[in-house]
């Protein structure tokens, strides 16, 4: 049961204290896509998503997408995604594989490393199993308008 236990929870990924988790050493960032990001089957990121990603790199930190969501010629989100960001689509969560993989290409360790997500059984589970630092969230920033 330990493994399903997450590292920290918060509210959206918009209540996350970056600047705390840099100060403890972690400095990548793994982020699930559906219900973390945006809501589920999203065809648009939230703008408010889209400007967090874009401060965090700012910031300096590495930061990769992994999902268990299918890539598809016509999914402008992880095209779009993919285009600026490291990113693994149809990762087959809690697997170690996709974890490892992404922190391989981002060129970091998993101890310097966290998971944002919002499922115990995919996203926490799977980065407790690798040694990152899990976050798990409530709920995802929606589309505006």
């Amino acid at each position: 049961m330990r493994f399903l236990q997450p590292c920290e929870t918060a509210a959206s990924v918009l209540g996350i204290d970056y600047e705390r988790l840099r100060e403890s050493g972690i400095h990548g960032l793994l982020f699930d896509l559906d219900r973390t990001l945006g809501p589920a089957h999203m065809a648009v990121l939230p703008h408010a998503s889209e400007a967090l990603l874009s401060r965090l790199e700012v910031q300096g930190f590495r930061i990769g997408i992994l999902t268990n969501r299918r890539w598809s010629s016509d999914d402008p989100v992880i095209r779009s995604l993919a285009q600026r960001f490291p990113t693994l689509d149809h990762a087959r969560k809690p697997r170690r594989a996709g974890f490892n993989r992404l922190l391989a290409q981002l060129r970091m360790d998993a101890s310097a490393t966290a998971m944002i997500g919002n499922s115990r059984l995919t996203d926490v589970w799977g980065a407790n199993r690798v040694g990152m630092h899990s976050i798990l969230v409530r709920s995802a920033p929606q589309i505006e308008g």
